[in-house]
């Protein structure tokens, strides 16, 4: 069975603002196949930055980003744990799984190393790294 890697809605943009191919380098680090994963409640959030970009280089950010969700599972609302917001619901899925959560998001990161999460995140701006281990 695929190991499920959750992606936040900030590391969509990773290959627009990097280059860096999140798919490929997800594989490449974890060494195994896996089942990439976007909840509902997380793609609603990235349409609504669409839908409200701060400046044209975001926007743009946000375009890339929407159609690199055609490579993952989208999660609904019924298959989700009820939390008070999106970093609760990513948390709870992926502890729920065994998965392993892709983010960028510094305070995300910290709770979900506190919950025993592995999380794939951008090092130096280049390639991914794993913080934590995969079982």
């Amino acid at each position: 069975m695929p190991l499920a890697v959750i992606l936040d809605t900030n590391f969509f943009t990773v290959p627009a603002q990097f280059g860096v191919d999140i798919f490929a380098e997800a594989e490449r680090i974890l060494e195994r196949k896996i089942r990439f994963v976007i909840l509902s409640t997380a793609l609603d959030e990235l349409e609504h930055r669409l839908a409200h970009p701060k400046n044209k280089t975001e926007e743009r950010h946000f375009r890339i980003a929407r159609n690199l969700v055609s490579r993952c599972e989208v999660i609904g609302s019924d298959g989700l744990p009820q939390a008070k917001n999106v970093d609760d619901q990513l948390l709870r899925y992926t502890k729920d799984v065994q998965g392993v959560l892709a983010t960028n998001d510094r305070m995300l990161r910290r709770k979900a190393r506190k919950a025993g999460i592995p999380v794939i995140f951008l090092r130096g701006k280049k390639h991914l790294a794993l913080e934590g281990s995969v079982m």
